[in-house]
């Protein structure tokens, strides 16, 4: 039911028509007077303009409607948290809208989506267990059952630790800016102290933890790098201009120049990284059709640089209401899980094998 509400608030044409059939019903069946009381007719001609009136105001509180692309995502143990935000309104009045996707991780069918506020953030994932920001709240939230495990709000913190009662300057997680591995919330107190809390164990320190991190992709698009820590990284592929235009070649990185054997003179439009196996000696890139960026491929090479495979968006999924983007992806035990806009994808980047497509 819910795919079916979204392929409607999606689609222009649909929504007006159901406005007009809706609205003249209404009107029409105000005209009447069933009942022999006039007061009665009275209440009920009333009862109509007001479902009228609701009908129409209600559009600006329901949260339906596909995906365009993107903010971040988690994977755990059998589920997958993708958030989602974007800008409803469109020109004069408008909001930012977060929206939660829980996905099943075999089959990617989606398990719910839930309305998370203005801003969010995924902070981490442990097993199942999701930590996120709701506009200033911090949530624990149990992938596996859907349900929450606690909220702390942005006032709440002195129920946490007596020193945290002065109240909070402010409240985030830089995780998804620095590439960290360690899932901490960052505390500042108005009293000018700092404090880290880790939201999965509910211990503080007054310290920075030491990240030691574990192996993980950056999102950079410009470079394929794998951070293990912090200043400990390896970069295997990175790319570079091919002259004056956007034009690029990919070329190795200073770590792994003993891993490919030859040079590539082939150029792309505007490269991105999505992943690279090391012991498979494959790696996966996008690029763009044309410099509009109105299509994509998604391409194999081996570490000859020769193509295993070649795939247009389309092949990844397609409707008339998306637009070509991938801004998410992960590798992980051998799956690669991207997007293409509202499209969620996991294929195995050897094969091209596609496990399975979810239009969210």
């Amino acid at each position: 039911m819910t795919d079916v509400i979204d392929f409607l608030y999606s689609s222009t044409i649909w929504m007006t028509i159901i406005i007009i059939v809706i609205l003249f019903l209404c009107v029409g069946f105000a005209f009447a007077n069933p009942f022999k009381n006039k007061k009665v007719n009275y209440a009920y001609k009333g009862f109509l303009y007001f479902f009228a009136f609701c009908f129409m105001m209600s559009f600006q509180f329901f949260y339906y409607g596909y995906t365009e692309e993107f903010k971040s995502m988690r994977i755990g143990k059998t589920t997958i948290c993708l958030l989602e935000q974007y800008e409803r309104g469109g020109e004069g009045p408008s909001e930012d809208v977060c929206r939660l996707h829980i996905i099943d991780k075999a089959s990617g069918k989606r398990k719910d989506r839930y309305y998370v506020g203005s801003t969010g953030q995924l902070v981490g994932m442990r097993n199942d267990t999701l930590c996120y920001f709701k506009n200033y709240d911090v949530v624990l939230f149990d992938a596996a059952n859907l349900k929450e495990i606690y909220v702390i709000k942005k006032d709440g913190w002195g129920a946490i630790a007596p020193e945290l009662s002065v109240g909070m300057e402010s409240v985030y997680s830089n995780n998804e800016q620095n590439n960290s591995n360690a899932s901490l919330v960052e505390l500042n107190c108005k009293n000018a102290k700092k404090y880290w809390f880790d939201p999965f164990s509910k211990t503080m320190v007054n310290k920075e933890p030491k990240d030691d991190g574990i192996p993980g992709f950056t999102n950079k698009t410009y470079e394929l790098t794998v951070n293990s820590g912090v200043n400990k990284s390896v970069n295997y592929l990175k790319d570079e201009y091919a002259g004056g235009n956007n034009l690029k070649r990919i070329v190795p990185g200073y770590n792994a120049r003993n891993l490919f054997t030859v040079k590539d003179s082939s150029t792309f439009i505007d490269p991105f990284f999505l992943c690279i196996d090391t012991i498979k000696k494959v790696f996966i890139f996008g690029h763009y059709t044309t410099t509009d960026r109105t299509d994509l491929y998604i391409e194999s090479k081996d570490f000859d640089f020769i193509t295993k495979w070649k795939k247009i968006s389309s092949e990844f999924g397609k409707d008339s209401y998306n637009t070509p983007n991938v801004n998410i992806w992960q590798y992980l035990d051998g799956v690669l899980y991207f997007n293409n806009g509202g499209f969620m994808i996991a294929m195995d980047p050897v094969t091209s094998k596609t496990f399975w497509t979810t239009r969210l």
